[in-house]
């Protein structure tokens, strides 16, 4: 049985990692930054360039990822919640399963528009699939594990940052998950 993010072009975990890579590049090039690290600019990626040549981008994601986790995980607790830095653990493998090279043109993309805000919102507002938010800042529950792996989740989720960021105040965007996993 195929579930509905395998059958999806781009799929799925290739979309999610797309906006962890946009929210990362935002939440570092904010002032105040959203998280304290340097690895989604020009000069973090060269970096790890010389260190993991073949996947840098993937280093800087799964890097500045960590520091993202924890100001989310601190927003919405860690029990009985996924938010963009911690997805369920199906998803996650599928992200890391994911070639070093399978997204080029959007790296190439995002990599010129580093550090220059209004460039990486205008990359983020596509991924929004024209969903409005009435996200505030700060946490903000958008649906249940069950929302989380499919397009409207993933496009709540994106419209949640795009709003944050366009407000200039830090949103943490977060599901819950459903004691019965979402049977019920």
């Amino acid at each position: 049985m195929t579930s509905e993010h395998e059958k999806q072009k781009p799929p799925l975990p290739l979309l999610v990692f797309r906006l962890r890579a946009l929210v990362l590049a935002l939440g570092e090039s904010t002032a105040p930054a959203w998280w304290k690290t340097e690895f989604m600019n020009e000069t973090g990626l060269r970096f790890l360039e010389r260190l993991y040549p073949r996947t840098s981008f993937q280093a800087a994601v799964h890097a500045a990822g960590k520091a993202a986790s924890d100001a989310h995980d601190r927003a919405v607790g860690r029990v009985g919640v996924y938010h963009l830095f911690r997805l369920p653990e199906s998803m996650e493998t599928e992200m890391n399963r994911m070639p070093p090279d399978s997204d080029e043109g959007f790296f190439s993309g995002l990599r010129t528009a580093l550090g220059r805000p209004e460039k990486l919102m205008e990359l983020l507002a596509p991924l929004c699939g024209g969903t409005g938010t009435d996200a505030s800042p700060g946490a903000k529950r958008i649906g249940t594990d069950k929302d989380l792996m499919t397009t409207a989740g993933f496009e709540k989720t994106a419209s949640a940052y795009h709003h944050a960021f366009a407000q200039g105040k830090p949103g943490f965007p977060y599901f819950t998950a459903e004691p019965d996993g979402g049977r019920g």
